[in-house]
Order: C-alpha cells, then structure tokens, then sequence
C-alpha cells in the first residue's frame, strides 16, 4: 500500500478495507508499506488504517523496518536492509502471493508487476504489459482508436505552449473540454476547461503530475461503470450510474465530501448494455487483462451513443469505491471478492509456470 504516486492516501484507504477482507477470508496478512519516496516498511499500521478510514493518510519514511522483496532457495521472503539487526514474525516468511492496492504510477503502471514477475511472486491483477497500456491513457486511447473502439475525441497536448493547445483544441473539437495526466487516476491533476482563458493552468496543473498530458472534449454525459473479474473470460457486473448532484466526478466528491451516488442496475437500453459488455470485454482482451478491472463508459444524454473512457486494472477499494460496490450490488461480499481475486492470482501464476517449464522442456 502507499507508494510514490499522487495517489498514495488514496491506495491506503483501499488497504483499510482489503486488509481485514482478507483477513475474514482466512489468510495470514503482512502489511508492506511504500512511502512516498519509495522505501519499502514493514511495520504494525493497524492504527494507520484505521485512520484511514475516515482521513487522507501517509506511510511515514519512519513507520517501519526497511526490506527489500526478494527470491530465495525458499521462495520469495522480505529481506532487511537496515545495518543494525532486527526481528519481525514476517522476515523469513515465505509469501504465496501479493494483493497490491498501490494506485498510480510506481503500482499500477506495471512497474511493480514487473518485479513480481521476475521473483516469481504470484500477484491479484493485471500484469505488467496490460498494467503499464491501462495507466497511460494516451497509450491506451490510441490502442483502442485502432481497433475501432467508441471514444471521445482526444488529443496529446505535448510539450506544445497553451496557445499552440488552444490553436489544435479550436481545430478537433473545442471548448469545453477537460485536461488530464496521461499516467494517474483518482482525478488527480484534472481540470474541467469551459474557457480557453483557463487552459494554462489546467496544462500546468496536468503537468505538475506528469509530462504527457491528454485533452478530451467535453460531453454531456451520463457516467457509466461496470467491474470485470477473471482470466481468460471474465464475469461482468452489472452497470452502475454515478449521480452527481453538480460538476464532475472529481476527487472531493470520491473521496472527501463522498458526494457520488451509485445506481445499479442503471437505467440503460438493451442495445447500450450490450455494447458497455462488448466493448469491456474488446478493451480486456487488447491489453491481455486478467484479475480484475473498472471500465469506465460514458453514454452521451443527447444521443445516448456509449463511449468507453478507461480501463483501471487496481481499481479503488475504499469504502465507497466502486469496483467492490458494484460486486456487492451482484450478490459478491468483499470478503468472498478478494479471496476470488486471490485464487485467480494463483490459478494465473501457477498457469504460467506451467507454460514456462513446458517450453523449458
């Protein structure tokens, strides 16, 4: 949990709830914390967590003993890297496989599945070719552009001044629109641009957390969302709707005034609903997806034509988040949802060792 992204209070939120899911399932539970400069801790963060709950909170640079993850004869262990010796019950401890809550760049970017990879730790969620295609929208909305997928008009932004974003926004679809990092989630960095007057610092507020930045156009339009979970061939939820009461989906009304409402099922034809699975399910496969997923839709209130926003493969599992709200609508508790994703994780690893001595052979 924590990390170095923009999302770090976000990601321990998401771990005071997984933590005692897994917990209730029946698994012993080591709690890894990664601050914000990148120093992995093991300590007691019960009292963390807790706050958590209600409060934006940090993995502390001094809340614990520095380790490193590494393989062993044994299997993977934590491993201490500070210069005096110290006991803790999880050095040693042989791990069966990690639940990462890390949101953002440095956990959900295939960074961190790339060095589960090649320990061979088995791990809950996408890997790490699907993971770092997910994170980056310009990436992803590129891929899906040429498959064909519906999405809102969008341009990459650049290293271009405000006037030469201006110029190319008047030329592709105009104001409003809405200026995003390319590589971060939780609408962090998100600006909602009615007026070319406020694009410079909607660009410098992108930019201040990332250096590709992408803009879309604006659109009246409903917020459709749906959660995958599987491998090869993923269950699919039942739509929800978020309802705001005004403005956009940002991150006071996720996480600070929890102003966001969830309506499942939501109110959408047969043909939109059939579209939201099939064009989930396209998006799944492009980026080789497998655990579990958020695929985020808008359906535009004019000509309710649906377009696919993103695909977030660590999806937020606080309190109000929405991936294990949509579960829970679908008859799945938490408890039962993480064991599920647990169990695929291994199925998953153990499924690709098995490939990989076969070719060996």
């Amino acid at each position: 949990m924590g990390g170095i992204s923009g999302e770090h209070s976000i990601s321990v939120r998401s771990a005071a709830a997984v933590k005692p899911a897994i917990e209730q399932a029946g698994h012993e539970v080591i709690t890894v914390g990664i601050t914000k400069s990148g120093r992995w801790l093991l300590g007691d963060y019960d009292s963390l967590l807790e706050r958590a709950r209600t409060e934006l909170v940090e993995v502390a640079e001094d809340s614990g003993i520095p380790v490193v993850l590494a393989r062993t004869d044994a299997g993977a262990q934590f491993m201490h890297t500070g210069a005096s010796p110290v006991s803790h019950a999880a050095l040693g401890t042989v791990l069966d496989a990690a639940f990462p809550v890390t949101h953002g760049p440095g956990g959900e970017d295939g960074t961190l599945q790339g060095h589960l990879d090649t320990i061979g730790v088995a791990y809950v969620g996408a890997g790490a070719r699907a993971s770092s295609l997910a994170m980056d929208k310009l990436a992803m909305k590129t891929l899906c552009m040429g498959a064909e997928l519906p999405q809102v008009e969008f341009i990459s932004a650049g290293n271009d001044s405000p006037g030469e974003v201006e110029a190319l926004i008047r030329r592709t679809f105009g104001f409003p629109c809405f200026v995003k990092p390319a590589n971060l989630g939780s609408s962090v960095g998100i600006t909602h641009v009615e007026k070319p007057e406020h694009l410079p610092d909607a660009l410098a507020e992108a930019r201040r957390w990332d250096r590709r930045v992408i803009v879309e156009r604006a659109i009246d339009a409903r917020e459709i969302e749906i959660a995958l979970l599987g491998n090869e061939a993923p269950e699919i939820s039942a739509p929800g709707e978020i309802v705001m009461g005004k403005g956009f989906y940002d991150f006071d009304s996720k996480y600070v005034d929890s102003e966001a409402g969830l309506i499942v099922p939501a109110d959408v034809s047969d043909r939109q609903a059939a579209e939201i699975r099939a064009t989930a399910l396209r998006a799944w496969e492009l980026i080789g997806c497998r655990g579990m997923a958020r695929a985020d839709f808008f359906i535009d209130k004019a000509s309710g034509d649906v377009f696919l926003n993103e695909l977030n493969t660590i999806p937020g599992f606080t309190a109000i988040s929405m991936y294990p709200r949509l579960w829970a609508e679908s008859g799945l508790e938490l408890s039962d949802l993480v064991n599920r994703l647990l169990d695929l994780a291994l199925e998953e690893h153990y499924a690709g060792a098995g490939v990989a001595g076969s070719a060996g052979h």
